[in-house]
């Protein structure tokens, strides 16, 4: 065997390892993949107190609807029901809300859009079955993976 013939019989095969395993490796240059998820999260809004004729009101978005969540002092709450009730002669407003301990509570609401309670908020996360109650669906970041 020449010499010629025994190099090139050694250079194929180390070649073609070579090309193989670089290959292999920039096959996934970023070895953390980021991932994104769809979330869908209640509509969270600030409300807060107003006193009128003596009366604590509390002030709440144009658009409130039924499950949505209040930001009001520090404490989130979830509208359960709205309805309209005759009190000394007036009609007023009444939210009819539950806190986190499952407490329920009656409170009388003005509509009224400001721009405290105009700004959207991250609310809770909403079951993937539920799709009565109004959300806001975004994509969050799960982060990498390897």
């Amino acid at each position: 065997m020449r010499r010629r013939e025994f190099f090139s019989a050694i250079a194929m095969p180390m070649a073609a390892i070579a090309i193989l395993g670089a290959s292999g490796s920039q096959a996934y240059p970023n070895s953390r993949r980021k991932r994104r998820i769809r979330v869908r999260r209640r509509i969270r809004r600030v409300a807060f107190t107003r006193v009128v004729f003596g009366r604590p009101l509390w002030v709440v978005p144009v658009a409130l609807a039924v499950g949505w969540e209040l930001l009001h002092r520090d404490r989130v709450v979830v509208v359960k029901e709205t309805r309209i009730v005759e009190r000394d002669g007036k009609k007023s407003e009444i939210a009819v809300i539950e806190d986190q301990h499952g407490q329920s509570d009656s409170v009388e609401i003005t509509r009224e859009d400001t721009t405290d309670n105009a700004a959207n908020l991250p609310g809770s996360v909403v079951s993937e079955g539920d799709n009565r109650t109004p959300a806001i669906e975004s994509e969050e970041d799960l982060g990498g993976r390897p």
